[in-house]
């Protein structure tokens, strides 16, 4: 038999932790002593090891409660519910981590020094934003046809040398290419 301090101990909890738990009936003692001390059994440490676990995957000491105390299927239903709210916390956290990103890209844009950037960087940068490699050619098709001036710039912008950006404007067909000569 264990007292509270040696339990504490033993579990890494605090006497207050644990007589927390004896409030909510999650563990209670199996004895006293003679000086009125309470005491825990083997048993009883088992059962401390399983509360510490359910409490570790973030189940909520109300639930434990009903967990242990045997009513049917409560486990599986209190598990649920928890992995459930856990998903949504961890997808509000995604969302979160989406919109700090968006707003970093947004105050570095205006601090980019052009020298370094290559379009992989940029597809790098795009891509959390749901941009993929398709998107980007429809823009970059867009931006040939519809303002060749800004093509020319963002090829610039990009860093391509003065070379890759002239192999890039020869591939474009004769009648979208008359546009960039005039630049």
């Amino acid at each position: 038999m264990y007292t509270i301090k040696e339990l504490a101990k033993k579990s890494g909890l605090s006497r207050t932790a644990l007589l927390y738990y004896e409030s909510l009936e999650l563990l209670v003692p199996d004895a006293r002593s003679e000086s009125n001390y309470r005491l825990y059994s083997e048993d009883t440490v088992s059962r401390l090891e399983r509360i510490c676990t359910y409490r570790d995957a973030g189940v909520p000491l109300k639930e434990i409660v009903q967990i242990l105390s045997f009513e049917h299927d409560a486990e599986r239903v209190v598990l649920e519910k928890t992995l459930s709210l856990l998903n949504q916390k961890a997808q509000e956290v995604r969302d979160s981590q989406e919109k700090v990103a968006a707003l970093l890209n947004q105050k570095m844009l205006p601090t980019f020094s052009v020298s370094g950037i290559d379009i992989k960087s940029i597809m790098d940068s795009l891509a959390p934003l749901g941009i993929d490699e398709s998107v980007y050619l429809q823009f970059h098709k867009a931006l040939e046809e519809n303002s060749p001036e800004a093509h020319r710039a963002f090829l610039d912008f990009c860093g391509f040398s003065e070379e890759d950006t002239a192999r890039i404007l020869a591939d474009i067909p004769e009648k979208r290419k008359a546009g960039i000569e005039d630049a």
